[in-house]
């Protein structure tokens, strides 16, 4: 069974980049999002695997990353910060995502950091 991912990004650029990046390597896009208020409402509907939210997203990355980790048993939450912010990866993790992902995006380091928040025995929400 393949991986669902609901992705979200403000740009139409960003959410393509993120779309090829993982369907290159086998990911089931389940849902793409250009918002905050629709990631949530996605992530809900789709029940995915794992939730990549780019960190400009309009709404508020840090939003959505908070709402969606809030259910009993959230999707691993994966923000990616193309800016390479500390305060923005450290903002999201408190937020609830289990992970970011700093600096340019690639498809080898998208794909192994989704794998990555994936792992059953990775989860920094609770270091």
């Amino acid at each position: 069974m393949r991986t669902r991912v609901v992705i979200a990004g403000g740009g139409d650029a960003v959410r393509a980049a993120i779309v090829d990046a993982l369907t290159a390597v086998g990911f089931l896009v389940a849902a793409e999002c250009s918002d905050a208020g629709s990631a949530v409402a996605a992530v809900a509907r789709e029940q995915p695997d794992v939730c990549v939210i780019d960190a400009d997203l309009p709404g508020g990355a840090l939003v959505a990353a908070a709402a969606i980790s809030t259910p009993s048993v959230p999707p691993p939450v994966l923000v990616l910060d193309e800016r390479g912010t500390d305060g923005t990866s450290r903002a999201a993790q408190l937020a609830g995502a289990t992970a970011s992902l700093r600096g340019r995006l690639d498809e080898e380091r998208l794909a192994d950091a989704v794998a990555e928040v994936l792992r059953p025995e990775r989860d920094q929400r609770t270091q």
